[in-house]
């Protein structure tokens, strides 16, 4: 099954001369399920029209030499995705290659000491 969080957006029109528009109204943490979305939103009971998106996989591809190079990971949560575009902005773009094996080694130390 595929590892991602659900965020449920709701169809609104808030005025007559404003377009339409996706809303956020639930975000369900990582690990939650499609049923679990489902009845979140059963539970708020606000009739509307509603879709219920996944957000799981970030892909950052970097132009190279001989074609894209394409970085597949994760988004854990909103914060986890607002913080990897932050990156990617910051970066101008250009993968910060020394910054993410530091942040994984220091994962990894965090990891054995909580153990």
């Amino acid at each position: 099954m595929p590892q991602g969080y659900y965020t449920v957006e709701q169809w609104v029109r808030p005025a007559e001369d404003a377009p339409a528009a996706w809303v956020v109204v639930l975000q369900l943490p990582f690990g939650a399920t499609l049923t679990a979305a489902e009845e979140a939103l059963d539970k708020l009971g606000q009739p509307g029209f509603y879709r219920v998106v996944q957000m799981q996989r970030v892909i950052w591809a970097e132009k190279e030499k001989d074609g894209f190079k394409l970085r597949k990971s994760h988004a854990s949560s909103p914060d986890g995705l607002r913080k990897l575009a932050e990156m990617f902005e910051r970066c101008a773009g250009r993968y910060p290659r020394e910054e993410v094996r530091e942040a994984r080694r220091l994962s990894k130390v965090k990891r054995k000491q909580s153990v």
